[in-house]
């Protein structure tokens, strides 16, 4: 396909209001259920005759699915529909459901993540759709449910049997491209205690303030943690996100909960993470026989990555270069996404690659920028013809 061609393909984007698309994703809740994104994608779609597929991962909650084109080569594009909670809406400066435009940034909930990289992917495709003659293989468009909630969405598509020659994971990079992304590991820990009337506080054990013992280990091993660097992905690290305990003031507290976070870089593994808690707290309650404690993985998932010699890669450098003009520097994603389900359990080469940045994510506040869009939708787009040519 000549340059000139793919330009006047490119320029059709100009065309479209792409703000108005993210503005009518960000006005549909999808922190609970993703219901409202599937049936807004689905009537898109339907008015240029494109079949749907959809996996139900529960009531409420399913993926589409969607492809055009046709031949033996396939590229999967792939983000999710579901945001986190807003959380407490005195933070945010708007309505958090309501897109708001200033200047180039366009602020609303899951604007960044990752409702802008589904925008892009999804224009990028209808745009596509009216130049399927020219795809020499299969374009398949996945809009997953339930990727904030151990991306249950886009493992039931790699458990179904989803097959492609490549992938990419649209999430906030910056348009950077991505060849992995760290591990997260969950971990809740339980401190069991003896309660009593808080007037006769020796007659129990507090389970709280064992618990800020656990808590003193955990920080001594966290510092450990974070002097574990990776060139592309950064520091490890361990975090005591959530914490909860007690009856009533006047109760000494028998049970005291926490949950962990920790961040996984590629050498290191969720069992060995698990195991080096453990070991700190087994050490913990040697010292203090007093102490009850026990642990629980809720979620692990290991660091993943491609190696930078895959045909994908080229392909996706390239193709940012072509749109861009400028010679991208590859790396890795900080946090933890759906990339692992395509690449680990269904054997496709996967890059991540968005509009966004990832330090807006899961805030208040939360901005992309608009000409990032109209960018990350060309590139997609570019992508989609030199991988499938």
């Amino acid at each position: 396909m000549s340059k000139l061609a793919k330009q006047k393909i490119f320029d059709e984007v100009d065309k479209i209001d792409i703000a108005d698309v993210l503005s009518d994703l960000v006005k549909i809740p999808s922190y609970e259920n993703e219901q409202g994104v599937v049936e807004y994608i689905e009537n898109r779609l339907k008015k240029l005759n494109i079949r749907c597929e959809f996996t139900e991962i529960e009531p409420n909650r399913q993926n589409l699915i969607a492809s055009i084109g046709d031949g033996e080569k396939s590229l999967i594009i792939n983000s999710h529909t579901d945001t986190v909670p807003p959380g407490n809406m005195d933070n945010w400066n708007e309505y958090p459901l309501k897109l708001t435009k200033k200047g180039d940034f366009l602020f609303g909930l899951g604007s960044c993540d990752a409702k802008g990289s589904l925008v892009s992917m999804l224009i990028a495709f209808e745009v596509l759709a009216h130049y399927q003659s020219l795809l020499n293989g299969r374009l398949i468009f996945q809009a997953v449910c339930c990727e904030e909630t151990r991306g249950r969405g886009s493992l039931a598509e790699a458990n179904r049997g989803i097959k492609a020659d490549a992938g990419i994971i649209g999430e906030p990079t910056e348009l950077i491209p991505m060849i992995g992304h760290k591990g997260g590991l969950g971990v809740e820990v339980t401190v069991k205690g003896k309660s009593a009337h808080a007037s006769s506080p020796e007659e129990g054990i507090n389970a709280i303030s064992n618990m800020a013992k656990v808590i003193g280990s955990l920080d001594i091993l966290a510092d450990d943690v974070s002097k574990r660097i990776d060139p592309l992905f950064g520091r490890s690290s361990l975090a005591v996100t959530q914490i909860s305990g007690g009856r009533a003031t006047n109760i000494i507290p028998d049970e005291c909960k926490i949950t962990i976070d920790r961040r996984l870089i590629p050498g290191e593994t969720k069992d060995e993470a698990f195991d080096e808690i453990l070991s700190v707290i087994n050490s913990l309650k040697m010292s203090d026989p007093d102490i009850i404690v026990s642990l629980e993985e809720k979620i692990g998932i290991n660091p993943c990555r491609i190696s930078v010699d895959e045909p994908i890669v080229k392909t996706v450098k390239d193709s940012i270069y072509e749109i861009t003009n400028s010679i991208p520097e590859i790396s890795g994603f900080k946090a933890c996404c759906d990339m692992w389900c395509l690449t680990e359990k269904a054997n496709i080469p996967t890059l991540i690659l968005g509009p966004g940045k990832l330090s807006m994510a899961h805030k208040a506040n939360e901005y992309v920028s608009l000409t990032e869009l109209y960018t990350a939708t060309k590139i997609y787009m570019a992508i989609a013809l030199n991988w499938l040519r």
